[in-house]
């Protein structure tokens, strides 16, 4: 079951064709041979099932034993001696939960006997709510603190070496809420502010690993260990393995549920989904970055060829200044603590010199000589906010400069990471072609015209898909798909463009229309102002927007798609404006790009 695996004897009923373990329990594993041939990992648990939840006194024992092999003859047994380690939690529990004092040792064993205790805490529970004062010990310091009746975090919890009477470190909790901690040093003390005093908000959250997290960022300026945090971490850790010995038994919950208290700054639904982008494009980057970083083919090839020399470093600089920060956010993104942190202070901690800039120098040589790299798009990638929008841009930056690295060193590369990356770039052409058939399948209450531009583009996109696939030069194909990679997240872009153009239609004929007193007939009478800049966009421009699909080519698709926002904005814009002059010239203007060129719109290449 899960991790281990031995002899178990148990009570039980059965329910429902289920077996439910009720009563008395016992499951141990120890293996003499192994013991002696090289080392032994035994286990012993027992305890007792109320209908299928832990309740009354429970032992968990986990050792790792070796033995020198001598063996003594005690009455009418052998017995060997064994060194190791031996970890033993033992307490009761009450539906599933720790309930009054609960130990959790962990003895260093020579010749069988207890040579030196490693770890011990010593907690008081309710129901899994800890009380009272508690100790923490290992073999070098001591940690006791207190919690109030609900659980709470309160008062001063000290640490100290064993060795030593004075306090190395203390937190004063107030309700909860760390204000601070002390560091003592060669009788020399340092404060440290916490946490917020004076937030907007605050949430009570379980005293768990993502708190722990939570305390190595807030500390990460001032340069310190908390050795608090690092003990807490470590009987968390074993209270872990209790819990999931018991969830593989089916009884759940046991937990230290003790409580603390954060600032909260909650998350909106855009930053929710900015920092799942965030967290896409840095498992795409760190993959790549350790593709081309622990390429031993590479390694050879860099010494002696000067441009996988200078993209290798680039790779390094993009690995260490983007994504040792982005895998930090994410880390806080999975332990769910990017709440209970100020956005601007959380990035301030994450890039303390500054992001670094979408340019990116390194060494480009053996003889010191330096270089810069950018993709060809850097412009287009403005992340100097303090806000999740911008990480996901720097994010976005760092995937796209990897995949453009990988594809100038694919010659440099084995044929079998060519492969490789052969099947990882095919698999991405799948999805986003896929995505872009759900666009051009969804049409419906659409005019013809409109499917049929649809059409164009998928026809454009199959069109590039099968001349990929006749490709045979792995190099070439690999250059080749990453473009048709590019014009398929263009296509879908024009696709949804496209559908939006009826709902743009009538934003236009509203934002175009007056409600104008009739005296005549004593009501108020929509009536539409500056009809030839209205009539020029759904007659003369839409039906354009619509043909040019037409002839596109995956190198203009992204143009034509700028163009018709652009258009759009245009129209919008001129509502408030003087356009007696435009519209004398619009009267008699029926070509497409005479009337873009009187809007000042920026002409597509190719379809002019």
């Amino acid at each position: 079951m899960g991790n281990y695996s031995g002899q178990a004897v148990y009570q039980y009923t059965i329910s429902d064709l289920d077996t439910i373990f009720n009563g008395d329990f016992l499951w141990e594993q120890s293996n003499l041979e192994t013991l002696v041939e090289n080392e032994d990992a035994s286990f012993r648990i027992s305890g007792v099932f109320d209908q299928g939840i832990a309740n009354g006194p429970w032992q968990f024992e986990f050792g790792e034993y070796q033995t020198n092999s001598r063996s003594q003859v005690v009455g009418y047994e052998y017995r060997v001696l064994v060194s190791g380690t031996q970890e033993k939690g033992e307490g009761r529990l009450s539906e599933g939960k720790p309930d009054g004092n609960w130990t959790y040792t962990i003895n260093q064993i020579k010749d069988s006997e207890i040579q030196q205790i490693l770890f011990k805490s010593d907690i008081t529970y309710d129901k899994g709510v800890p009380q009272q004062n508690f100790q923490i010990e290992n073999d070098s310091s001591v940690l006791v603190g207190r919690f109030l009746r609900d659980g709470l975090a309160h008062d001063e919890w000290s640490y100290y070496g064993t060795e030593r009477v004075e306090d190395m470190e203390d937190w004063f909790f107030d309700d909860g809420l760390l204000r601070n901690i002390r560091l003592t040093t060669d009788q020399v003390s340092k404060e440290i502010q916490v946490f917020d005093t004076n937030a907007p908000n605050y949430k009570t959250i379980p005293l768990h690993m993502g708190y722990i997290s939570l305390l190595e960022a807030v500390l990460q300026e001032q340069e310190v260990e908390s050795g608090i945090a690092s003990i807490l971490a470590q009987n968390l850790g074993y209270y872990q393995k209790i819990d999931n010995v018991l969830r593989q038994l089916g009884s759940d919950g046991f937990q230290m549920e003790a409580k603390v208290k954060v600032p909260f700054y909650p998350l909106d639904s855009l930053q929710t989904k900015t920092l799942e982008q965030i967290a896409s494009d840095y498992q795409v980057a760190a993959n790549l970055s350790r593709t081309i970083l622990r390429n031993s083919h590479l390694n050879i090839v860099k010494r002696t060829d000067p441009e996988a020399y200078f993209y290798y470093n680039v790779a390094q600089k993009i690995s260490s200044d983007f994504l040792e920060p982005l895998k930090a956010l994410v880390s806080y993104q999975e332990n769910d603590i990017v709440a209970y942190q100020e956005i601007p202070v959380m990035l301030q901690r994450l890039w303390p010199n500054g992001k670094p800039n979408t340019e990116i120098t390194v060494t480009a040589n053996e003889s010191g000589e330096m270089r810069s790299f950018s993709l060809p798009s850097s412009e287009e990638f403005g992340y100097e906010g303090n806000d999740l929008l911008s990480v996901a841009a720097l994010a976005t930056y760092a995937r796209m400069s990897l995949e453009y690295i990988k594809g100038s060193l694919a010659s440099r590369l084995t044929n079998e990471e060519q492969l490789q990356m052969l099947n990882g770039l095919e698999e991405e052409l799948i999805q986003l072609n896929n995505l872009l058939e759900r666009e051009v399948d969804s049409v419906s209450g659409f005019t013809m015209e409109y499917r049929n531009a649809l059409d164009n583009l998928q026809k454009l996109a199959d069109s590039s898909l099968t001349t990929y696939a006749d490709m045979k030069n792995p190099d070439e194909k690999l250059a080749y798909g990453n473009s048709v990679k590019t014009c398929l997240m263009a296509l879908t872009d024009l696709a949804q463009t496209l559908k939006n153009i009826p709902l743009q239609q009538e934003a236009i004929k509203k934002e175009y229309t007056n409600a104008v007193w009739n005296p005549f007939m004593a009501n108020v009478m929509a009536e539409q102002v500056k009809k030839r800049i209205t009539e020029s966009y759904e007659e003369v421009l839409t039906p354009y927007f619509l043909k040019a699909t037409s002839s596109l080519e995956c190198g203009n698709v992204k143009a034509l798609n700028e163009q018709i926002i652009q258009t759009h904005k245009i129209i919008l814009d001129l509502r408030n404006k003087d356009t007696r002059k435009l519209e004398r010239k619009l009267r008699r203007e029926k070509r497409p790009m005479e009337v873009l060129q009187l809007l000042q719109v920026t002409s597509t290449p190719k379809n002019q």
